[in-house]
């Protein structure tokens, strides 16, 4: 490494620590990689305060499933 990289501080706001990777100290590359510091590392499903990854129609597995799982069939009657 180089000097420079050794002492670089980190990105955010009011922080003065060592850089750990993508311009931020420890704590602050642990809070991009959860999506709370600004532009997050992925695309978010569409879904309202989910912060996973979308998998299919902007949506993420779970919320994907949800919506476009075939629903079950109603209660047919049995043939006489």
């Amino acid at each position: 490494m180089t000097d420079a990289m050794t002492e670089s501080t980190c990105k955010a706001a009011d922080c003065d620590k060592t850089v750990r990777a993508k311009g931020y100290c420890d704590r602050h590359y642990r809070s991009w990689r959860k999506g709370k510091m600004g532009k997050p590392r992925h695309p978010s499903c569409n879904e309202a305060g989910c912060g996973k990854a979308p998998l299919r129609r902007g949506l993420c597995a779970d919320h994907y499933a949800k919506h476009y799982s075939k629903a079950p069939a109603a209660d047919v009657a049995p043939a006489s």
